[in-house]
C-alpha cells in the first residue's frame, strides 16, 4: 500500500491529540503539581504562528500546537518510519497532523477538510465561524454527553442530565452517570482527572512500542487505534461555544482519518491534488460501502447433523465465524482499495460500513471482492450464508449538517434493495457441481455427522483430530476447533494463508485467503512478525481491565466453565438419570473446562433440606432480545442539524458496547449468572442460554441495566423472548422457539417480554416477580399447598375466556358460560387449600392479580410450580 495513505491516515487520526495533551498539562502558577505533559513556553510561542490561525492579533486553538509538541515528544514511541522525511511525499508528519487549522499545502488541506466534514461543517460556515471560536473558560470540566439520551422518535431532546465520567473504557465505566457525579467541582480537579488518564495513555503507549510490531505499520495502527479507543472514548471532542459535547475525541479523530484517507486516494487517482480542488464540496469524492452478512441465525443454528457433545463448541465456533467473516471481508475490500483499517467506520453484528474514495475502478474492485467472498461462502455453505455489499456515492456536502440524513437514507435504501437478491441465481443456482465426487466411501462416516451437508474429510479422520468423533468435514472441524480454543486461549492471530504458522490452524482458511492461530499472552507459532494481519486480545478480565498492548476485540462473549466448587455440587450427582449417565457427568467436571448444556440445565435445580433431594426441573432457558426501532432511531432520532457521520459512529459504538462489553462481563462476575452462556451479544442483539430460572431472573436485570445505560430514555426500548427447553433438544429448535417468543413481544407492542407463551410490559414483569416471591413465601410457610397453585392456573384460563365472552358481540352458547363462575370457584378452592390465617389475603390478592395481569399471571405461577416440582 502507498506509504502516503498511511501518512495521511495516521496524521489525521492524531490531528486533535493535542486536546488530550493540553487538557492534561498546563502547569499552573503557584501549583506544585508536575503536569503529565508539559510544553515549554518557548516551544509554544515559537510554533504559534506555524500551527495557529491569527484573528485580530489573538491566537486560538492552542491544541494544534500541543499536537505538534505531543508528536515531537513521543517520536521514539512511534514507528521509526514516522520520523523519516522520505516517508510518503511532501509535508512532514508533524506538519500534517498539527497544521489543520492553518493549512498551507494541499496535503495539509486534506486533513483540514476531513476535520471540518467530520464535524458536519459546510465550507462557508467553517470559514466564517469555526476558526474564531474559542474554548469556554471551564472547558476542562466539560464531560461527554451520551448520544442515546438525546434520541427521540418525535421531538428531539435538549435537556441532558447525564454524562460519562472521564475514564478508561471498561465494563464498569461504560455507563453514564448523572451530571453532578461526572463533572468535577473545580478546574483543578478536572485537570487532575485528565492528567491521570493521560499518564495511563502514555504508559500504555510505551508498552505498545515494545510489542515488536513497530515495523508492521498496518498492525501497529490497529493496536494504536484500540489503545486510543480505550483512553479517548469518554473525552469530548468539542468544548467550544454552544456545541453539545456528545461526540468523543476518539470517534471524531477516527472519522477524520477515514475522510482524509478517502480524499487522499480520490485526488491522487484523479490527479487533482490541488488546494481548490480539495476544498470543493460538490464533487462525489466518496464511496460508502456497506456489507451485510445474511442468514446469521440460520447459520449459527443450522440443522442437518447430530451434533451431540459438540453442540456447544459448534455454537461458539459459528458465532465467532460471523465476526471473522465481517472483519476479514472489510479488510479484503480495504486492501483492494488501498485503504487502512481506519476506513472501516462501522462494524458490529455481521455488518460493516467502509468510507472509501469514488475512483473509476473502486466499484469494480468492490464487486470482485464481493464475488470472491460469495464464491467461497456458496462453495462451503451451499447458499446457507452469503454477503451483500452495496455502494453509495457521496460528496462533502452530503456529510454537512442538515444534508446527512438524505445520504443515510440513500445508503439504507441501497442496502435494503440488495437484500432482495442476496444470491446471484444466474451464477449459483442449480445443482452443486462435483458434490457427489467429493465423498469418500472408505471413511467410517461418509457424510459429516455434525452438519449433515458436507462430505467428511479424509485428512481429519486420518489425523483423528476430534476426540468424540473421528469423522467431520473441514468446515465443521474448523468450527469445533474455534469453539474449543475460544475458552482456552485469550489471543488470536490472523495471517495470510501462505504465512508460516506452526501448530493447529484452520483446514479451510476464511475466504481461501486468511488463516488464524490461537495463542496465549506470548505470541508463538508465527515465524515472522510482518506476516501478521491482525492480532487480537478477545478476553475481558474479571477486574474489568482490557488489553492495551495489542488490539482489544470484544467478540468472544462469555462461556461458563467449571469452577472448583462445581466438584462438590450435589445437584450434579442427583436426579433420575441412569447411573451410567450420572457417572459420565461427574467425570466431565474439570476446572476450567466449558460446561455442557446438560450441566447448565442441571444448575436450575434447587437445594432442599435433604442432601440428595432437589426441587425443580432440569431445563435450559433461552433468551433472545434486541432493541426496538433502532433503525428508525438511527435515521430520525436526532434533529437533522445534529445528524453527522461522527455522531452516528459514536452512537453505534456506544450501543454495541452494552451488548459486547457489559453483558459478558456481567455474566462473568455475578455469581448468580455465571452459568449463563452468550451465543452472541453485539450490535443490538442478544442470545443467551442458561439455567431456565437464572435466565428469567437475568431478564429483569437486562431491562434495568439497559434502561440505565440509555439514561432512562423511554424512546429507546428493548424486547425479549424466553423459551424453556430440555437440554437434549436440537439447537435449531430451541432457537426457533426463542425467536417466536421475541416476535410475540414485538407484535404485541414492543418494549415487552414473553415467557411461557404470555407477554407483559417490563414494568408489569417486575410486579409479576414480586408476585412470585409472595407465592413462594406462602408455599414455604405452609399457608397454601401446590394443589392451590395448580387450581389457580385453571382460574387464569377461565378468567381469560370470561373476558373474551363478555367482550364478544356474537351469540354465546350456554355451555361456554361455565368460565363465568371462575370467581366463585376461586373462593371455594382457597377455602379448601389455604390456611385460615391468610385466607382473606390470598383471596384478595388472587382476585387482584388475575384482574390486573390476566394470562400473564402464568409467568410467576409456572415459575413457582417448575421450581417446586
Amino acid at each position: 500500500m502507498n506509504d502516503t495513505v498511511y501518512k495521511i491516515a495516521i496524521a489525521a487520526f492524531l490531528h486533535d491529540i493535542g486536546k488530550f495533551a493540553e487538557r492534561a498539562g498546563g502547569k499552573r502558577e503557584g501549583s506544585d503539581n508536575t503536569p503529565a505533559f508539559y510544553v515549554d513556553p518557548e516551544f509554544l510561542n515559537s510554533n504559534m504562528d506555524l500551527y495557529q490561525p491569527n484573528y485580530k492579533g489573538r491566537y486560538t486553538h492552542r491544541h494544534a500546537v500541543y499536537t505538534a509538541a505531543f508528536i515531537d515528544h513521543i517520536e521514539k514511541l512511534l514507528p521509526e518510519k514516522f520520523n523519516k522525511g522520505e516517508w510518503g511525499l511532501g509535508d512532514s508528519f508533524v506538519n500534517l497532523a498539527a497544521g489543520h487549522h492553518k493549512p498551507r499545502t494541499p496535503m495539509q488541506w486534506l486533513v483540514a477538510i476531513a476535520d471540518r466534514v467530520s464535524s458536519g461543517f459546510d465550507r462557508d460556515d467553517f470559514e466564517k465561524s469555526y476558526n474564531i471560536q474559542s474554548e469556554i473558560s471551564n472547558y476542562k470540566k466539560v464531560r461527554l454527553v451520551p448520544v442515546p439520551e438525546q434520541l427521540a422518535i418525535e421531538n428531539s431532546r435538549n435537556d441532558f442530565k447525564y454524562r460519562y465520567k472521564l475514564s478508561e473504557l471498561s465494563p464498569a465505566n461504560i455507563f453514564p452517570v448523572l451530571q453532578s457525579e461526572a463533572v468535577p467541582e473545580s478546574n483543578e480537579e478536572a485537570e487532575n482527572e485528565y492528567r491521570k488518564l493521560f499518564e495511563g495513555f502514555i504508559y500504555s503507549l510505551e508498552a505498545l512500542s515494545k510489542g515488536g510490531h513497530l515495523n508492521n505499520i498496518p498492525l501497529w495502527l490497529e493496536h494504536f487505534d484500540s489503545l486510543f479507543m480505550i483512553y479517548a472514548s469518554h473525552i469530548p471532542a468539542s468544548t467550544v461555544g454552544e456545541d453539545i459535547p456528545d461526540v468523543s475525541l476518539y470517534d471524531h479523530s477516527r472519522m477524520t482519518a477515514a475522510i482524509a484517507t478517502a480524499l487522499c486516494r480520490y485526488h491522487a487517482e484523479t490527479d487533482t491534488m490541488e488546494t481548490e480542488k480539495i476544498k470543493d464540496y460538490s464533487i462525489n469524492k466518496f464511496l460508502l460501502i456497506n456489507g451485510d452478512f445474511y442468514g446469521i441465525q440460520d447459520f449459527i443454528f443450522s440443522e442437518g447433523g447430530s451434533t451431540g457433545k459438540a453442540s456447544a463448541k459448534l455454537l461458539r465456533g459459528r458465532s465467532f465465524y460471523i465476526s471473522l467473516f465481517s472483519e476479514l471481508a472489510s479488510y479484503m475490500i480495504c486492501r483492494a482499495l488501498g485503504l487502512t483499517s481506519l476506513s472501516v467506520i462501522l462494524n458490529a453484528a455481521g455488518k460493516f460500513t467502509i468510507l472509501a474514495h469514488n475512483a473509476e475502478d473502486a466499484g469494480i474492485k468492490v464487486k470482485l471482492a464481493e464475488e470472491r467472498i460469495n464464491d467461497w461462502l456458496i462453495e462451503k455453505f451451499y447458499g446457507q450464508a452469503s454477503m451483500g455489499i452495496a455502494c453509495t456515492q457521496a460528496s462533502c456536502d452530503d456529510f454537512v449538517t442538515g444534508n446527512f440524513p438524505n445520504l443515510w437514507a440513500r445508503l439504507s435504501a441501497s442496502v435494503d434493495k440488495k437484500k432482495y437478491y442476496k444470491i446471484d441465481l444466474n451464477k449459483y443456482a442449480g445443482a452443486v457441481e462435483g458434490y457427489l465426487d467429493k465423498f469418500n466411501n472408505d471413511l467410517s462416516k461418509k457424510l459429516c455427522p455434525f452438519c449433515g451437508k458436507r462430505p467428511s474429510d479424509p485428512d481429519i479422520e486420518r489425523d483423528n483430530q476430534l476426540k468424540d468423533e473421528i469423522s467431520a468435514c473441514a468446515v465443521c472441524r474448523d468450527q469445533i476447533f474455534i469453539g474449543t480454543n475460544l475458552v482456552k486461549k485469550d489471543r488470536l492471530a490472523i495471517t495470510c494463508v501462505d504465512a508460516d504458522i506452526r501448530g493447529d490452524k484452520l483446514k479451510e482458511p476464511v475466504y481461501g485467503k486468511y488463516q488464524i492461530a490461537f495463542t496465549t499472552r506470548k505470541l508463538t507459532g508465527i515465524s515472522k512478525a510482518e506476516d501478521l494481519i491482525k492480532y487480537w486480545d478477545i478476553s475481558i478480565a474479571e477486574d474489568g481491565t482490557v488489553a492495551k498492548d495489542i488490539t482489544a476485540k470484544f467478540i468472544s462473549g462469555y462461556v461458563p466453565k467449571y469452577r472448583k466448587e462445581d466438584e462438590f455440587d450435589n445437584r450434579l450427582l442427583g436426579g433420575k438419570k441412569r447411573e451410567e449417565a450420572r457417572l459420565e457427568m461427574i467425570d466431565m467436571i474439570t476446572e476450567g473446562i466449558p460446561k455442557t448444556f446438560n450441566h447448565i440445565a442441571n444448575k436450575a435445580l434447587n437445594f432442599t433440606d435433604r442432601q440428595d433431594k432437589f426441587q425443580g426441573i432440569e431445563a435450559l432457558g433461552i433468551l433472545k432480545a434486541d432493541v426496538d426501532n433502532l433503525g428508525l432511531l438511527f435515521a430520525c432520532g436526532l434533529d437533522e442539524k445534529r445528524q453527522t457521520l461522527s455522531r452516528l459512529a459514536t452512537l453505534s459504538r456506544q450501543m454495541n458496547n452494552y451488548f459486547s462489553i457489559y453483558i459478558p462481563y456481567a455474566l462473568k462476575t455475578a455469581d448468580q449468572f455465571k452459568d449463563i452462556y452468550t451465543v452472541f451479544a453485539g450490535g443490538d442483539d442478544l442470545f443467551l442460554i442458561g439455567p431456565w430460572n437464572r435466565i428469567v431472573d437475568f431478564a429483569g436485570i437486562l431491562h434495568d441495566t439497559f434502561s440505565s445505560y440509555i439514561c432512562s430514555n423511554t424512546d429507546i426500548t428493548i424486547s425479549a423472548g424466553i423459551a424453556v427447553c430440555k437440554p437434549g433438544e436440537p439447537v435449531h429448535a430451541i432457537a426457533e422457539r426463542a425467536e417466536n417468543a421475541l416476535e410475540t413481544s414485538k407484535s404485541s407492542g414492543k418494549n415487552r417480554v414473553t415467557l411461557f407463551s404470555e407477554t407483559s410490559k417490563w414494568e408489569d414483569f417486575e410486579s409479576l416477580n414480586s408476585i412470585r416471591n409472595t407465592l413462594n413465601k406462602w408455599l414455604d410457610a405452609g399457608k397454601i399447598n401446590k394443589a392451590m397453585l395448580y387450581r389457580l392456573n385453571e382460574f387464569i384460563l377461565m378468567a381469560k375466556e370470561s373476558d373474551r365472552i363478555i367482550s364478544s358481540s356474537t351469540c354465546i352458547r350456554l355451555e361456554d358460560m361455565e368460565c363465568l363462575k371462575w370467581q366463585s370457584r376461586l373462593r371455594y378452592s382457597i377455602v379448601r387449600n389455604t390456611d385460615k390465617s391468610v385466607m382473606d389475603e390470598v383471596l384478595e390478592s388472587s382476585l387482584k392479580w388475575i384482574n390486573c395481569h390476566k394470562g400473564a399471571l402464568k409467568m410467576p405461577l409456572w415459575h413457582v410450580l417448575y421450581e417446586k416440582r
